[in-house]
């Protein structure tokens, strides 16, 4: 039951954001029709297509390839058709680029870390704690980061390292090993020829590094900027620093050294995977 669509076949649309509702209350879609109402991002109305079942959902999803964000619930037919249709669209429809927000009313029965690290979603939200601003700035954000996606598709690397940010983080069992992550994918996007990473942001040294970026005075003037502002990018010539909270407010501090300032495009990938990473480890615990 997609609003403003039509029952035929494949359907792009490049002039509206397309959401997909996927739960068996109808109480739910209407709830999330009056958080979104006038969602406008990048200048770009937003339209709202339900689905009450995995079902229904996979069908909206062969008609509209183009969906950005999916709103997504666990428990419908099955206790775990949400799952189902996750793997269905990440593997099966071989869909990267769509950003996957679950949402749960039963986190019993879909543990947040458990889902984090086995199913490939972008967020993980309790209806309850989903206030209708929040649900709001969430879904604008997921677009946001979905449209950079489409901008970058040629960039296989980038794609890869960001489809796979959850699970690479929440496989990590403590703050030391989540450094080790956070370096790695840092890496693997190729931006920079230095990178380090802190568990511990009081510590001289990191806790791991490949090469070195920065003298010790230039790093701990650009860490002194990030720990001030978390989250947000530092930039000092061609260095680079943000600090991360953790979900019990521990931060997490990283450190990167170019050749040269980077240009605009990577500079929104490096703040791509900034915000990423943050609403992560906003979710992250260690475990034992």
């Amino acid at each position: 039951m997609a609003e403003g669509t039509d029952s035929g076949s494949t359907h792009v649309d490049n002039t509206v954001w397309k959401i997909l509702v996927v739960d068996d209350e109808p109480a739910i879609h209407q709830v999330t029709k009056l958080a979104l109402r006038n969602l406008t991002v990048l200048g770009r109305p937003s339209q709202l297509i339900n689905a009450l079942s995995a079902k229904d959902a996979r069908e909206q999803l062969a008609k509209h390839p183009d969906i950005a964000v999916i709103l997504l619930d666990v428990v419908m037919e099955t206790e775990d058709a949400g799952l189902e249709f996750i793997k269905h669209i990440r593997e099966r429809a071989g869909n990267a680029l769509v950003r996957i927000i679950l949402r749960t009313g039963q986190p019993g029965q879909a543990p947040e870390r458990q889902v984090m690290v086995d199913y490939d979603i972008n967020d993980y939200k309790e209806k309850t704690e989903l206030t209708a601003s929040k649900l709001f700035t969430t879904v604008m954000s997921s677009i946001r980061t979905f449209s950079h996606l489409q901008t970058m598709q040629g960039c296989h690397r980038a794609v890869e390292v960001l489809g796979h940010l959850n699970t690479t983080l929440f496989a990590a069992r403590n703050s030391t090993e989540l450094a080790h992550a956070l370096l790695a994918q840092l890496v693997q996007l190729e931006l920079f020829n230095a990178v380090a990473a802190w568990s511990d942001v009081e510590a001289e040294a990191p806790a791991c590094a490949q090469g070195t970026p920065g003298s010790p005075d230039e790093q701990r003037t650009v860490l002194h900027w990030a720990l001030a502002a978390p989250g947000t990018l530092m930039v000092q010539d061609s260095l680079y620093a943000a600090a991360l909270r953790l979900a019990d407010g521990t931060p997490l501090a990283v450190c990167m050294a170019a050749d040269q300032a980077l240009p605009p495009a990577s500079c929104e990938l490096l703040e791509m995977w900034l915000q990423s990473a943050r609403a992560a480890l906003a979710h992250w615990t260690a475990t034992p």
